[in-house]
């Protein structure tokens, strides 16, 4: 068995380590192997197998944070920003991470090499410390994604940075309004029409990403702009239940079915079972719980909707689901800005 290589934080195994202990050539031939992934020039991650219960969403999400992670141990005091910055501060995005890491420039112009976006800057720059690296504010680094990421990226990320959980736990990263200040004090700048657009729909109230996305596209198929977290007394079952969206002017309800909430799961049962019968039972009453919330839902509204997220990322379902709830279409279907 061949000894292991030497290694640093985070399990990271950097070439310049490995050649000085005369196994460069060793490393190379393990990462062309697949026992070894390339995470950027001269850093590497052991190559773990997949897990059924872990997304492809959050594996691609734990190994661009680990990119940035060899990034700040490569570069000479580096202050990420953009998708960098977010990632490390536990923000998520819709779409791929990117194979690039972002860090402010130090003379001020932009450039690309080897993997490190460097953005310009025409003024000075706020920074904050997450964990032990650097990286610019919040306000700052969601601006920089606005201007260069998908739409849906965007809105995802800065949706995430509003929201505080009615359930208690992790307070939000920053405010709209210290968001939108941050965006007039760096006026003008190339991308900012696609940072307005991303401002003006951001919100404390999306609790998900997929809430985030059913959003865009309920705006997209024309249907009015819906309430989100609407709370609604269930009588017979003596609870609230909070509907993800609600059109009180014609009385239909939505839910999107999409796992975890922004920054904390806190609704969630704290006693977790611990075999695999207690689990089944666990996943049944959960079932019929929510059938019951949902029947109870139905009585008090003209029209439900629910959906999930293929039929999300599919669109058209939503539309289908919302007509035939009985939603009329109020503003004109176009398209949001997408493209990268």
């Amino acid at each position: 068995m061949r000894d292991p290589f030497p290694t640093r934080d985070h399990g990271l195994v950097y070439a310049i380590d490995v050649r000085s202990v005369g196994r460069e050539r060793e490393l190379y031939a393990a990462a062309k192997a697949g026992e070894f992934e390339r995470l950027r020039p001269g850093a590497y991650r052991l190559s773990l197998p997949a897990e059924p219960e872990v997304s492809l969403a959050e594996r691609d999400r734990t190994r661009y944070l680990m990119m940035v992670r060899a990034a700040a141990a490569q570069l000479d005091r580096p202050v990420f920003t953009a998708h960098s910055a977010i990632a490390l501060a536990g923000l998520p995005i819709l779409g791929p991470w990117p194979n690039e890491v972002y860090v402010l420039s130090r003379d001020g112009t932009a450039s690309r090499r080897r993997g490190v976006v460097a953005i310009a800057r025409t003024t000075d720059v706020p920074t904050t410390s997450t964990g032990d690296v650097l990286t610019t504010a919040i306000e700052f680094s969601l601006i920089q994604v606005a201007r260069r990421a998908p739409f849906e990226d965007a809105l995802t990320a800065a949706d995430a940075a509003l929201h505080a959980s009615r359930w208690g736990g992790a307070l939000p990263l920053t405010t709209l309004a210290r968001l939108r200040a941050e965006h007039e004090r760096l006026l003008p700048f190339p991308g900012s029409r696609r940072t307005e657009e991303v401002l003006r729909r951001s919100t404390d109230g999306a609790a998900t990403p997929l809430e985030t996305l059913s959003r865009i596209v309920i705006e997209e198929f024309g249907f009015p702009e819906p309430i989100l977290q609407h709370r609604l007394w269930l009588p017979e079952l003596q609870r609230s239940a909070f509907l993800d969206f609600w059109w009180p002017e014609h009385e239909v309800a939505a839910e999107a079915d999409g796992r975890g909430k922004y920054l904390g799961n806190s609704q969630v049962a704290t006693s977790v079972p611990r075999g695999a019968a207690d689990a089944a039972t666990f996943a049944a009453k959960a079932v019929i719980d929510e059938k019951h919330r949902e029947d109870a839902i139905r009585r008090q509204v003209r029209g439900f909707a629910r959906w999930n997220w293929a039929e999300a990322v599919r669109r058209q379902p939503i539309d289908r689901y919302l007509t035939a709830a009985g939603l009329p279409r109020t503003r004109r279907p176009r398209r949001l800005l997408t493209q990268k």
